[in-house]
């Protein structure tokens, strides 16, 4: 705080959610804004001072809470990355994230054992899926053309429209529907939508997609 004192967790997180419902009430999504915008916001609402260097304030925010409430991590994803990596294939993965990219990736590539060529986050490019420039940034980043890209997620109209829009093939991902999803709410009817498009109830079956199963 501004008299020397460290900030309360509890006050931390009322100054978090103010931002957030600010944001909201703005019509604009947390995960758009870069973490160390974040950061001054809620130091600002704080009153508060950093209490070191301001990278590493932003990167301590970033990380927080990742080690003590990790994510549990889907075995078919684990699986996947893992074989793409023996081919050789590069794995990038797109998310809409309040922490940055490189958190994640190293996140991901130490506890869940992946190699990931990228992590893009939302909050690093300023724009959240489907915006075609998080699905751009992702082919600029690797070298390769769009057309040359397939992305695979659980959304019809975050993952899949937004990866066509950007120029990349896409799949659709059901494997996780049952768990956060009603299975019987049909506004994601995939073949009522485009039968063209592939249905995945296991992400083995990406491998078949790329002619390597």
């Amino acid at each position: 705080m501004s008299n020397g004192s460290q900030v309360p967790s509890e006050e931390l997180r009322r100054a978090r959610e103010a931002l957030y419902s600010e944001l909201k009430s703005e019509g604009r999504r947390v995960e758009s804004i870069p973490v160390a915008t974040q950061v001054d916001q809620i130091r600002q609402l704080l009153g508060a001072q950093y209490a070191g260097p301001v990278e590493q304030v932003v990167q301590l925010y970033a990380e927080g809470g990742l080690k003590e409430h990790p994510p549990v991590f889907n075995p078919e994803a684990q699986a996947l990355v893992r074989h793409l990596n023996e081919v050789g294939l590069p794995v990038v993965v797109i998310t809409d994230t309040s922490r940055s990219g490189s958190v994640w990736k190293s996140f991901l590539e130490g506890a869940g054992g992946m190699r990931l060529a990228h992590v893009i986050a939302s909050t690093d490019i300023g724009a959240c899926k489907p915006d075609p420039r998080i699905f751009a940034e992702a082919a600029r980043r690797t070298g390769v053309p769009a057309s040359e890209v397939l992305h695979v997620g659980d959304s019809w109209m975050w993952d899949v429209a937004g990866a066509r829009r950007s120029g990349m093939g896409a799949a659709l991902y059901r494997g996780l529907w049952a768990h956060y999803w009603d299975p019987t709410n049909p506004r994601e009817d995939p073949p009522a939508i485009d039968p063209s498009i592939p249905c995945l109830d296991h992400l083995s079956e990406v491998l078949s997609l790329l002619g390597l199963a």
